[in-house]
């Protein structure tokens, strides 16, 4: 007997301009979603018996597809995170009825629900009819809320690990006319700003630090409205407005895309201000017409960083439970970030300046955060204060070019340096005093001079020796495991 299609109740596709050809590798299939399911139908129902594929079959034809905004008149492509969300919310208003009248799903029919969704997605996607636009979502989990909670808490991994950042940062610095969309995520990745904050910053917000050579800053003091390019006031509140010390090879990325602009504005004779173009600007600066002025809006900078998370192997179950933990914290007050792709960004870059032995406030501020020290302000991250940050975050692999162990120094010119340095210090005269002080009052200084005879110079030395303290110092470790991590194929 002929099992009744799902499509003789619905629309099984959906003839409309535009739907047929390519954008962007996805086929402009005239397929609904009704029509999609019906196309992979024997694949999705392969591993259902007789039973549940007549409930399941159901459950489409009476609950989701009746659920779906406009379900008769959007073909597969078209569909939005958004869409798909606001389809559950239907379905959880409406409800089902029984003879004692309406009732609410349970949280596992409902991620029941999501899971019949999302076999749709994930097959046509696989067939090119539409991205995978709920990978990385609650949609691709199966199992019930309370569980993914522990799975969340427990078993999943809430930053990158090394391999991933360096997959990442691979990416990410490949070609500095990269299209925009991998600008941006550049910018969340190695500065830990918010997706429009990204799209906010032009070249004119990132310069010199004054007095302080080859130390580079971004300015945060705009980004995009969400949902559009459309820019205002940086953030959700006054504290957002910052500046960020740019990671060394980032800071030379970014001044290399910027020379390569300035290039093509000069020999085209445009009148456009280079400063005024954003960093992250929706084209890449290859062929004959660039479009600079059109600038990102955040949306896109998310979708594309799904794409490239997905790309460097990320896993769908790492996004989906940082979704779950974001939807507490919000509801907390705890954070403002709402996408999950700029909420792991922003958490992995605040994870290094944790490593990195940076204080609290300073954490606060970079992340555009209010400061809860009652003692410090924002006013206070001066451009010295900026200096010390830059020379601590220096460290952080991958971003940042390798400090050279040996450095000079001219007399009468006070200098910070990092621990474990060999200074070259040239004496041209027969009295000279040297004096070093530490930044920390836990730390010692251990000097080893050579060059001189022993006679050549009076030596005194006063130091405080190493205190001990309940918090425990993993930089070394940090740094050892990033300088000797290997890729698979870097082995023998």
């Amino acid at each position: 007997m002929r099992r009744n299609n799902i499509s003789d109740m619905w629309a099984r596709e959906c003839y409309k301009e535009g739907t047929s050809g390519f954008i962007d590798g996805i086929i402009l299939s005239p397929l609904t979603f009704c029509g999609a399911l019906e196309e992979f139908y024997t694949s999705i129902s392969k591993n259902w018996n007789n039973k549940t594929r007549e409930k399941y079959d159901s459950d489409y034809s009476n609950v989701i597809i009746p659920s779906i905004p406009e379900h008769n008149d959007k073909i597969i492509s078209s569909y939005t995170l958004e869409v798909c969300e606001q389809t559950i919310n239907n379905i959880k208003e409406k409800g089902y009825i029984t003879s004692e009248g309406r009732k609410d799903y349970s949280e596992s029919q409902i991620n029941h629900y999501r899971y019949l969704i999302n076999v749709v997605f994930s097959y046509a996607s696989t067939y090119g009819y539409c991205k995978d636009i709920l990978w990385g979502t609650k949609f691709a989990f199966t199992v019930e809320r309370g569980q993914l909670e522990v799975i969340s808490k427990t078993q999943i991994k809430k930053s990158l690990s090394i391999e991933k950042e360096r997959n990442l940062s691979e990416v990410l610095l490949e070609n500095p006319r990269e299209s925009g969309r991998k600008i941006a995520i550049l910018l969340m990745f190695a500065l830990g700003v918010r997706d429009g904050e990204a799209c906010g910053l032009d070249f004119g917000d990132i310069y010199e630090l004054p007095h302080y050579e080859g130390v580079y800053i971004a300015e945060i003091k705009q980004s995009t409205i969400p949902n559009s390019n459309k820019l205002q006031s940086s953030g959700k509140t006054w504290n957002s407005g910052r500046r960020i010390p740019i990671p060394s090879i980032v800071a030379s990325f970014l001044l290399e895309r910027k020379r390569i602009a300035e290039e093509y504005i000069k020999e085209n004779s445009l009148s456009t201000d280079i400063n005024r173009v954003p960093i992250a600007f929706d084209d890449s600066i290859f062929g004959d017409v660039i479009n600079f002025e059109k600038r990102l809006s955040a949306k896109t900078v998310t979708e594309e960083a799904r794409e490239l998370f997905k790309e460097i192997g990320i896993d769908s179950e790492t996004l989906a439970s940082l979704e779950i933990e974001m939807e507490e914290k919000y509801l907390e007050l705890e954070i403002t970030e709402k996408d999950v792709t700029a909420y792991l960004l922003r958490r992995n870059f605040a994870t290094h300046l944790k490593i990195l032995g940076l204080e609290s406030a300073d954490i606060q501020y970079l992340l555009g955060h209010c400061i809860e020290d009652p003692y410090i302000n924002r006013a206070d991250y001066t451009e010295s204060k900026l200096y010390d940050l830059s020379k601590r975050m220096s460290k952080r692999p991958f971003l940042n070019e390798k400090e050279p162990n040996i450095e000079s120094m001219e007399l009468f010119s006070p200098k910070s340096f990092s621990g474990d340095k060999v200074l070259k210090i040239k004496l041209d005269s027969s009295n000279t005093n040297i004096v070093i002080y530490s930044k920390e009052k836990e730390d010692s200084i251990r000097l080893k001079l050579s060059g001189l005879e022993d006679d050549e110079y009076d030596r005194y030395e006063t130091y405080r020796p190493n205190e001990f303290h309940r918090s425990i110092d993993i930089l070394k470790k940090y740094m050892g495991d990033y300088q000797n991590f290997k890729k698979p194929n870097d082995l023998d």
